[in-house]
């Protein structure tokens, strides 16, 4: 290797550097006892940028607290040209005070949830609810779970939950992720449980959130991942995104920095480094459930990360799947975590999927991730422009980027891959995830296609047009007491197909050929069944809004 090219590790050890990136042989053989493998002039980690942008969140979260009007926060438009370019979610006023209160009052700054509770500290009221309050909002939190990111075994942290013991103790979940979950339960409990003090728990759950991270706990980096997740998912539910962002920015670092993403490389050795030095220790796991717990909160993770990515199409650095090295195997189902049926062999799992190689992830939560993959990659490509038109071809047929005709292939392979819905025999939660992924797949569709099909490529249009019509099909025999109601993704996959139906709506060929009538069914299917889920979801209740507000004369035909 050309002198002064080894990595820093290498170099302060005085060892051979190979120059393997994005770690080298002699990191990778380290099982985590050295720090991140860098290169000299290579800019900074991934950690240290995460680090960072969560650094700016935070002080964006104080600077908003201290002004009297909050910053609405921009929403992505996939079609620009035709309304005005951004739409926004309001930051405060759309988080109602409490859960009696009426959506359309806008609550004072102090009542709605804040990511950050004032100088770092706020009001803890009770620290944990009566058992018989407790157990209720525990056994509604269960009937959601698999929708808001919960990836602990259910049983045994029930029996760790129940023990009698204070909160706090070392044998019970972390006292962040006990308000957390009580808070979801609080926020989808009937009467008279929705009377609860859900302010008080959101603040305990920021309050004690940081002091769990500094603890002692043998459990605080899962949990802590496992609280940053629920409360992500539950300022999105809200319409906060900035707070969403910044607990869904803190699980990513969390999980990068304690080397959730290389499971197989660290091995059995568990003490990484953050940029900073200060460890962040993952013992070993006692058994093959915990280890299936630490495979699925690194899955649950990534999945949080592009539902957010999908949302404002944005980039994260979490996702540069090329360079991540991420090697941590697709997650399995419970049996298969408990007979220790890990691969032995470490491999880029992503970057394989990616390429069409990889042979195995077929559980509902792999399938799952897989789907948001996918979503993400799309939305990624479409951001860059794939296509370039040649101004003076007779065919007008788009010149194809490699990676857009490898992703197109892959997406339409994956959807033929999925079982159908009514064929398979499991649980209602797996059905439910399964319909998520469909239309997941479709909304990757339409993302991908929507730059060549505005240019006038009819083959993309169909296939935006179809898949929009799968996803209206999906949903219209879908009951509106459906656990979906909570899956804070599938207001943005309706509002992405009702776009398109507007879309075309708008279109003159629309009206010469007669598609109107078809395309208005399709969009007030989808937009009924909005309505039908909008009940205490904010968020939902901007993205039927904003359809109606901004494509009036495409609604005019109901």
């Amino acid at each position: 290797m050309l002198k002064g090219k080894a990595c820093m590790n290498c170099r302060r050890r005085k060892i051979k550097c190979d120059g393997d990136r994005p770690s080298c042989g002699q990191c990778a053989r380290s099982n985590g006892a050295f720090e991140d493998c860098e290169y000299p002039g290579a800019g900074p980690t991934q950690t240290q940028i995460l680090e960072e942008r969560i650094s700016h969140l935070r002080s964006r979260i104080r600077q908003l607290e201290n002004t009297e009007d909050a910053t609405d926060v921009a929403l992505h438009h996939p079609y620009p040209g035709d309304s005005p370019p951004t739409f926004v979610c309001d930051a405060t006023s759309a988080v109602p005070s409490g859960k009696n209160s009426p959506v359309s009052r806008p609550p004072s700054s102090s009542s709605s949830p804040s990511p950050v509770p004032k100088n770092g500290m706020g009001p803890a009221p009770v620290e944990e609810p009566p058992i018989d309050i407790m157990l209720g909002f525990v056994n509604v939190f269960y009937q959601y779970c698999a929708r808001i990111g919960f990836f602990l075994n259910i049983e045994r942290f029930h029996q760790s939950l129940i023990l009698p013991l204070p909160i706090g103790h070392h044998a019970r979940p972390t006292p962040s992720l006990l308000n957390a979950i009580y808070l979801w339960g609080s926020h989808l409990s009937p009467a008279p449980l929705d009377t609860f003090d859900e302010q008080g728990l959101l603040r305990n759950a920021l309050h004690r959130l940081p002091k769990d991270l500094s603890s002692s706990h043998p459990q605080k980096i899962i949990h802590g991942i496992q609280a940053e997740i629920l409360l992500s998912y539950y300022y999105l539910r809200h319409g906060k995104v900035l707070g969403g962002n910044y607990h869904a920015n803190a699980a990513v670092s969390l999980s990068l920095s304690s080397g959730l993403h290389r499971i197989l490389t660290l091995g059995d050795a568990r003490t990484t480094s953050t940029p900073a030095g200060s460890p962040r220790p993952l013992t070993t796991p006692i058994d093959g459930t915990e280890q299936g717990e630490r495979i699925d909160a690194f899955w649950a993770v990534l999945i949080l990360n592009n539902y957010w990515i999908a949302i404002q199409e944005s980039h994260c650095m979490f996702y540069d799947l090329q360079n991540m090295g991420i090697d941590t195997p697709w997650p399995m189902e419970g049996i298969e975590y408990e007979l220790q049926l890990l691969p032995r062999v470490r491999s880029d799992t992503i970057k394989r999927f990616l390429e069409s190689s990889t042979i195995d992830g077929f559980s509902v939560m792999a399938l799952h991730a897989k789907s948001a993959v996918l979503l993400e990659q799309a939305s990624v490509i479409r951001g860059s422009d794939p296509t370039e038109f040649d101004p003076t071809s007779n065919t007008e047929q788009p010149t194809h980027s490699d990676a857009f005709t490898r992703l197109d292939t892959l997406i339409e392979q994956f959807k033929s891959h999925l079982p159908l819905v009514d064929q398979m025999d499991v649980p209602q939660s797996a059905t439910e995830t399964l319909l998520v992924m469909k239309m997941m797949t479709h909304v990757a569709t339409i993302r991908l296609h929507l730059p060549l099909s505005d240019k006038g490529n009819a083959q993309s249009r169909q296939k935006v047009l179809v898949a929009a019509q799968s996803i209206a099909l999906l949903t219209h025999n879908m009951p509106p007491t459906s656990a979906l109601r909570i899956d804070p993704i599938i207001g943005v996959l309706w509002t992405a197909a009702c776009e398109v139906f507007v879309h075309e709506l708008l279109k003159v060929d629309s009206v010469a050929t007669g598609n109107n009538s078809q395309w208005s069914t399709l969009l007030h299917s989808i937009l009924t069944q909005m309505n039908n889920f909008s009940a205490g979801n904010v968020l939902m209740k901007f993205l039927v809004n904003r359809v109606r507000k901004n494509h009036p004369s495409a609604l005019t035909v109901w």
